[in-house]
């Protein structure tokens, strides 16, 4: 079995170019086998040496297969990138190899970059760099120039809108900074005008110009120290520092008031817990006591409706009975038919008179002695007036802790505010 020559093997591999990472991935298998097949060559002594072709003009060498005789027998013809495939069986093809890539490709084991020529048979050449394999069914891609121009277009619009908001971001910038500025000279002019308001030495309230002062740039903090220096003896620093050693002293000072007040507190909070307890019982006597002068007290009065009913019909039998008593006196031949008939319905009267008279008795009996009824009213009575006494005592001292406690919570607040 002979080997393959090595020029039919560089063939078929160009034949599978696809892209330029696929020829370098090709082109160090094919490294890899042509050294295998020269070892195997040279152990079965039949190694074919290629004919080596020196250029004249380069240092190119020129790896080339006996030519065949056909009709266009004149030239060697390089592989068209279109119609690779379509002209694998021809073997009148050249593969130009620079010698450096090929030292690349014994030595340095880098895979060469290869460049397809027509070489005529007066060894003149024309070389043509080889790109990347195409097949014929791909759609060709936008042109150098259109990319170009696509990358230009892209390119001004990024720089338009850069220089916009590069614009923008500067324009509010300088607006912001001017509204600084401006809030810097309100705050300075505020702190001097405060300064000249006051009469005394009495700089209380400094305190509340601090976050103004920290505002300041460090030229008007100067100018201002200045002036209360001059207006003063003190600058705002040393003033404000005054200021706040002696919040300092008196919210030491306060703190023990505070708690002290605080103790006071508690103790009125549970006194004023104790009178509210006194009200409520206060409130349950009167109210027991006041259920009570009502039950005597409608007692009394049912007695003397009752009674005054009784007293009505005694008198109206009474009336009724001297009126009888008349009419009996008149002698049975001088007694008128009006009068007899009269007569006949006083009796009449006088028995139901008689009737009512000793149920409203009954009921007086019902009801109890008046002079007991009357004594029990008086005692509930006095009762009741004792209870809201209580009542009312007990709210008054409810009123003058609540005022208390509130007067001791505001100075509490005081002293904490």
């Amino acid at each position: 079995m002979t080997a393959r020559k090595p020029k039919d093997e560089i063939s078929r591999l160009l034949d599978s170019f696809q892209e330029e990472e696929v020829l370098e991935e090709k082109m160090e298998g094919f490294t890899a086998q042509k050294r295998r097949q020269d070892r195997m060559q040279r152990a079965s002594r039949q190694t074919v040496e290629p004919e080596l072709v020196q250029n004249e003009t380069n240092d190119t060498i020129v790896l080339r297969p006996e030519p065949k005789k056909t009709e266009s027998a004149g030239t060697t013809v390089m592989f068209d990138p279109e119609k690779i495939e379509e002209e694998d069986t021809d073997t009148n093809k050249t593969v130009v190899i620079n010698d450096n890539e090929i030292q690349s490709l014994l030595d340095e084991d880098k895979p060469p970059k290869l460049r397809r020529e027509v070489v005529s048979h007066g060894g003149s050449s024309h070389r043509k760099e080889s790109g990347p394999h195409k097949k014929p069914t791909k759609k060709k891609g936008l042109s150098p120039a259109a990319i170009a121009g696509i990358v230009i277009a892209a390119l001004v619009v990024v720089g338009v809108i850069g220089f916009g908001a590069y614009t923008l971001m500067n324009s509010g910038k300088e607006d912001k900074t001017e509204e600084v500025t401006k809030k810097q000279e309100r705050a300075y002019d505020s702190i001097v005008d405060w300064l000249d308001s006051l009469t005394g030495d009495d700089y209380d309230g400094i305190e509340d110009w601090e976050e103004d002062y920290d505002s300041l740039t460090k030229e008007q903090k100067k100018k201002l120290n200045d002036y209360f220096e001059k207006i003063t003896g003190s600058t705002f620093d040393e003033l404000l520092a005054k200021a706040k050693s002696d919040s300092k002293k008196d919210s030491s000072n306060n703190n023990a008031k505070i708690a002290e007040l605080k103790a006071q507190l508690k103790s009125l909070q549970s006194q004023l817990s104790d009178a509210q307890s006194d009200l409520n019982d206060a409130n349950s006597r009167l109210s027991s006591v006041q259920n009570d002068y009502d039950n005597w007290n409608n007692k009394l009065s049912t007695w003397q409706n009752t009674n005054a009913q009784l007293e009505q019909k005694q008198t109206e039998l009474s009336t009724l009975e001297a009126r009888m008593k008349e009419l009996q006196n008149i002698p049975a031949d001088q007694i008128s038919e009006e009068e007899l008939t009269e007569l006949t319905q006083s009796y009449k009267k006088q028995a139901s008179l008689q009737q009512e008279i000793s149920n409203l008795q009954g009921q007086l009996n019902g009801i109890g002695d008046y002079s007991s009824i009357q004594s029990h009213v008086n005692s509930a009575s006095s009762e009741v007036s004792q209870a809201q006494s209580d009542v009312d005592s007990a709210q008054s001292t409810i009123d003058q802790l609540t005022s208390q406690i509130q007067e001791v919570q505001d100075r509490i607040d005081a002293l904490e505010s």
